[in-house]
């Protein structure tokens, strides 16, 4: 069974409004959403290259103390379903390829046991024996 993915249009990413981060929320730095937004849109309109992966990992700043930026929310939503589109694009869909879910699943550090993790011993920086020059 295929999954279908809600694909977005460069004019709906064009017009796409965010609410306001909620209040005592500082939410994401509005000109730097602002900015991935518009190369999304040019992506979709030929004028550009970003791939899903770039909007995947993408990581947005806070605005200025007192200023209020755009709901998290709302906005990782968009990029979910821009990253979507994008990926399709490809003609790769998200049962044939992976990618995590960073802004919502994100794996600990401490889920792998330290147990697991092999121990490498080096010799002491003393006892390594100089090269010889020749």
């Amino acid at each position: 069974m295929e999954v279908q993915v809600m694909a977005i249009t460069a004019d709906e990413a064009r017009t796409i409004a965010f609410p306001d981060s909620g209040f005592g929320r500082r939410g994401y730095a509005k000109h730097e959403v602002d900015a991935l937004i518009d190369r999304i849109a040019r992506t979709l309109s030929h004028e550009d290259d970003l791939t899903a992966a770039e909007v995947h990992h993408v990581q947005f700043g806070r605005p200025p103390i007192g200023k209020r930026g755009y709901d998290e929310k709302s906005v990782d939503e968009f990029l979910d379903t821009a990253e979507d589109t994008l990926l399709a694009r490809t003609g790769v869909t998200g049962s044939t390829h992976h990618v995590p879910t960073a802004r919502t699943d994100s794996p600990a550090v401490s889920d792998v046991p330290t147990a697991d993790i092999p121990v490498v011993n080096l010799p002491a920086a003393d006892s390594v024996p100089e090269r010889a020059d020749g």
